[in-house]
């Protein structure tokens, strides 16, 4: 059997139904011209890697590769606590806004926090990763262990 079928089984595209992703700025395909624009995915078909993004006015058609989501609350917090020790910047403030907000915080939250990402570049290495490895890492964490 397909790995996929295997993941599809278990709700994954139920689980990304909800999730805020941020569009990679560095897109070079984009026909709805959402490059750093949040949106929250409403529908997944991961055989097809067909992600939909809904925006404010419009729904878009992405690939996972495409899409941000936030790297998991305990990584974020870890890489802020990495940068305790430097000196108060726009970027640590940044970080720890979009720390407190995705740990304490629900959809409207995150949309907030993402925002706060988008409009610094610097921490989204911190903070945000391409929803392809998040998918194919839960994958494996799901399914790799023998």
């Amino acid at each position: 059997m397909d790995d996929i079928y295997f993941y599809k089984q278990s709700g994954a595209n139920d689980k990304l139904r909800g999730v805020v992703v941020l569009v990679r700025p560095d897109l070079e395909c984009d026909p709805l011209d959402k490059r750093n624009h949040v949106g929250v995915i409403c529908e997944a078909d991961l055989d097809f890697d067909n992600i939909y993004v809904d925006f404010k006015y419009n729904v878009g058609l992405f690939s996972a590769d495409a899409l941000f989501a936030f790297l998991p609350e305990d990584k974020i917090h870890d890489n802020l606590a990495s940068l305790s020790s430097a000196p108060k910047t726009a970027e640590s403030l940044a970080l720890r806004r979009v720390d407190v907000l995705v740990r304490f915080g629900g959809v409207t939250e995150n949309i907030k926090a993402m925002l706060t990402a988008s409009d610094h570049p610097a921490i989204q290495p911190l903070c945000v990763e391409i929803l392809q490895n998040q998918i194919s890492r839960d994958f494996s964490n799901q399914y790799g262990r023998d």
